[in-house]
């Protein structure tokens, strides 16, 4: 049952961030065109919607298709490179984010001007088509390295339901005029990727040893597996493994990468933020976001 609840819930919270980024820029973009008059360009946004999300179902279905083709050792090198494909894309949305969320909204507005005076629909719509895709392409290496340690059935049932709340949530944003600390929202939901990807990137490395392509060292480290909580069938176990990417029986290279991982980018996402990186003053800031 723990297991089952960590599954869905790692799923939820993944889905529901990444939906929920797609969804705001999509507001974002909607909310500006009605704001602005241009109510006909709409259409080019929900063309670029649809044709991102049929790409992005594709390449999940690829990806998925792929893995069940192959074993052993390049069932493991597959399944290696996507989990460090993902692990990649992860970090650089999450710190993204983290310095861009204050002037998001005006960096777009000024995209979609610049669409808009050119007078180019399929602009617009590729403006949007590569917004969501982005997303929708790291959702699906997420996914299919959640998928390695929980069952189709339980990441199924956590990303619907993450799905369905982001989408609640971007409608919110642009239909009802609720104001979300996206502050916040991004600081809590980043903080768990960040986690769920250092487990990601451990389970990675494991399988580039399954493969023969990288040595283990010291293995193990430290061997629980037989216990009757933090072993590989106890409660706590397949909660950790999941939820965290615990191994009761890891090597060195194992432990360090994830460790190393947590601490270099932990460190990245959470120290204060300086002008520089924001890029403009908040005064600055709410000017332009006003001028736009």
């Amino acid at each position: 049952m723990i297991e089952r609840r960590t599954g869905v819930f790692a799923a939820f919270v993944v889905l529901l961030r990444e939906g929920f980024e797609a969804s705001l820029l999509v507001a974002i973009v909607l909310a500006y065109l009605t704001r602005i008059g241009r109510w006909k360009e709409r259409r080019q946004v929900w063309f670029g919607v649809g044709a991102a999300l049929v790409v992005s179902i594709v390449l999940g279905g690829v990806l998925f298709a792929t893995a069940r083709e192959l074993s052993g050792p390049a069932e493991k090198l597959f399944e290696a490179c996507a989990l460090l494909l993902a692990v990649g894309f992860l970090t650089y949305m999450v710190l993204w984010m983290r310095r861009e969320s204050r002037t998001i909204s005006g960096s777009i507005r000024r995209e979609v001007d610049s669409a808009v005076k050119r007078g180019s629909g399929f602009a617009l719509a590729l403006l949007v088509f590569v917004m969501v895709l982005r997303e929708g392409v790291e959702t699906g290496l997420f996914v299919f390295g959640i998928s390695r340690a929980s069952t189709p059935l339980q990441t199924a049932i956590g990303a619907t339901a993450g799905v369905l709340a982001a989408v609640a949530l971007g409608y919110a944003v642009y239909a009802l005029g609720k104001s979300i600390n996206l502050g916040a929202f991004f600081r809590y939901t980043g903080a768990f990727i960040i986690v769920v990807a250092a487990g990601l990137l451990a389970q990675g490395i494991v399988n580039l040893q399954l493969a023969g392509l990288v040595p283990a060292f010291l293995y193990p480290l430290w061997d629980v597996s037989e216990m009757p909580v933090l072993g590989a069938t106890g409660g706590l176990g397949q909660f950790l493994g999941i939820l965290v990417g615990w191994d009761p029986r890891p090597d060195l290279l194992e432990f360090c990468a994830w460790f190393l991982y947590l601490l270099i980018v932990g460190y990245l996402f959470f120290r204060p933020q300086t002008t520089q990186e924001v890029g403009q003053t908040p005064r600055s800031a709410r000017a332009a976001e006003q001028g736009a």
